[in-house]
């Protein structure tokens, strides 16, 4: 085996052995409405898959904003096995949190996809998606 199959496997045996179960939920199979001014609503996630997820190095502090009744939380980063299909706008539920996919970064080492992380921000029920 090479190094990178080597990194990919001890990748996924770690995130499986010490992540998070998560419910990640395809924005491509959603059902959205629209409003005029363009901000979309998702009525029915439909099919979920449940999937590990550890918590990533969060390079940017968790900033939490109280006003009017709306609650804006900044970036978080999380780490996904690299056999995992995901997209952008995608829903990702972790300890009954959403969150909103913003970026995939793949990490990868002699061309082999050893894991993603991607960068979410948190969502409430008062965010048009």
């Amino acid at each position: 085996m090479s190094l990178a199959t080597n990194l990919r496997k001890a990748a996924r045996t770690l995130i499986d052995t010490f992540g998070n179960t998560g419910t990640h939920y395809p924005y491509a199979s959603a059902t959205k409405t629209s409003n005029a001014e363009g901000d979309v609503a998702v009525s029915s996630w439909g099919t979920s898959a449940s999937i590990k997820i550890v918590d990533g190095d969060n390079t940017k502090a968790m900033l939490t904003l109280m006003g009017a009744g709306y609650e804006t939380v900044g970036d978080d980063e999380k780490i996904t096995r690299d056999d995992v299909t995901l997209a952008l706008d995608d829903r990702l539920t972790v300890d009954s949190i959403d969150y909103r996919i913003v970026e995939i970064r793949p990490v990868r080492t002699q061309d082999t996809l050893v894991i993603q992380v991607i960068r979410v921000e948190r969502v409430t029920s008062t965010t048009a998606w």
